[in-house]
């Protein structure tokens, strides 16, 4: 019986990781900007993006760098050109 648990578990490991590589690349495609835009009203606010980040003190200062027009939200056009230029 173990044997058989543990072939299951191993398939499910191996047949999830598809999963998990394609979640990824959706996030590099912008699929991290629609997580964070909690309500789904296309872009993202202050409050949504500092929620979505592990340090909030950055996070202030990085969105207001990203937040070009300054109206207060992100959108996907900010947040791409500011990731090209971190990329840089």
């Amino acid at each position: 019986m173990n044997h058989r648990n543990l072939t299951v578990a191993v398939l499910t490991a191996v047949l999830s990781l598809p999963v998990a590589l394609v979640g990824a690349e959706e996030k590099k495609k912008g699929g991290g900007f629609a997580a964070m835009d909690t309500d789904k009203d296309g872009k993202v606010s202050k409050k949504e993006y500092v929620a979505a980040q592990k340090d909030a003190a950055k996070a202030e200062s990085r969105f207001a760098q990203l937040d070009t027009d300054k109206d207060g939200f992100l959108t996907q056009a900010e947040m791409a050109a500011g990731q090209k230029k971190k990329d840089k």
